[in-house]
């Protein structure tokens, strides 16, 4: 299939890394607004390299972008692939808001075409594991999820809300509320704090989009939820974990633990895999699905709508301090639950 990368940066450069060996990809091209940033990528990697992005679309054709750009960017590129009909990969967030991802999926599926969004963690082997294993727990009612990092000072484009959306939601806590809404589905209710600044410290003026934000998700019957992320405060920390009547399960990327209630341990996975094997995996599905034509594939930008309404929930939370209805949310866009998951597989491989 070819195709083209969008975007240079660190993202970006992982995926040009993931795809340069596939067997399923042919890269055409690549391209960044740095003109000089592209050209000496394009020199490194043998690969014609543009700075004007309708210009590659259209000498270079490729079937499929995988798009890596700062998130007031990807509307352009977006819009512009719908229109030539090329299918789009695109690194999260799905887009600043509700209203704009909504738009998104919209155009990109008014014109056929297969729109997927890259919350690689779920490829991760020790997430996979949890999902088949989480059955074993139900009842659920307990799950916790966190992302803690410290990014350092120099934010660029992250500290502006217009060009990012948001803060730290929009960045590793869309990760780990990927992981809860996969796991559990949409929750009823979000109770949320993310403030503009909190927890940065000596973080520089300027900035008006969180560094921390916590939230607790309410799920029908006694189900709830706890996210916790924060991109100032080191060291690096990712982990999901379930309870439920059955025992408990702690999962990692690269590891999976299942226990009876009495924290016996039942099943155990410890398989490694580096950030490069996860773009690997999951660019590769989304070029399958397109070379199959599949109807059914994995982290399609439509179920990456709920994601958009736990954080807009988490957003307007913070904001009124009181309860918000992610589903509700939803509504006024016209859309269930139930219809953001048409592409979601019912079963995935180990």
């Amino acid at each position: 299939m070819p195709a083209a990368v969008i975007g240079l940066g660190a993202f970006g450069r992982q995926i040009l890394t993931a795809l340069r060996d596939s067997p399923l990809v042919r890269l055409v091209a690549l391209a960044d607004r740095d003109r000089v940033l592209a050209e000496r990528a394009g020199r490194e990697v043998g690969l014609p390299a543009y700075s004007d992005i309708r210009q590659l679309l259209s000498q270079t054709r490729p079937a499929a972008v995988y798009l890596a750009v700062p998130p007031r960017e990807a509307g352009e590129v977006i819009f512009a692939c719908a229109d030539r009909g090329i299918h789009v990969w695109k690194e999260p967030p799905l887009a600043r808001n509700l209203e704009e991802a909504v738009a998104f999926v919209r155009r990109m599926e008014k014109a056929r075409l297969k729109f997927a969004v890259g919350t690689q963690g779920r490829m991760g082997p020790g997430y996979r594991r949890a999902w088949q294993l989480r059955q074993k727990l139900a009842p659920i009612f307990l799950g916790r999820s966190h992302y803690l990092f410290n990014w350092g000072p120099d934010l660029g484009w992250r500290a502006d809300k217009v060009s990012a959306g948001g803060g730290v939601l929009m960045d590793a806590g869309y990760h780990v509320i990927d992981l809860l809404v996969w796991m559990l589905g949409l929750c009823e209710e979000v109770y949320g704090l993310a403030p503009a600044g909190a927890g940065a410290g000596a973080r520089t003026s300027g900035v008006d989009t969180e560094d921390t934000a916590s939230a607790i998700l309410r799920y029908g019957g006694s189900c709830m939820a706890s996210v916790v992320t924060i991109r100032c405060s080191g060291p690096v920390s990712q982990e999901l974990s379930l309870h439920g009547r059955g025992g408990s399960l702690v999962a990692r990327s690269e590891s999976c633990i299942l226990r009876d209630v009495d924290g016996n341990v039942l099943d155990r996975l410890s398989q490694p895999a580096s950030p490069l094997d996860l773009f690997r995996l999951q660019s590769e599905g989304f070029a399958r699905a397109i070379l199959e034509d599949q109807r059914i594939y994995e982290c399609s930008a439509r179920e990456n709508l709920l994601n958009q309404a736990v954080i807009e929930a988490i957003y307007l939370s913070d904001k009124t301090g009181q309860g918000e209805s992610p589903a509700r949310l939803l509504k006024t866009h016209r859309l269930t639950s139930e219809q953001c998951l048409r592409y979601q597989p019912r079963e995935i491989d180990h």
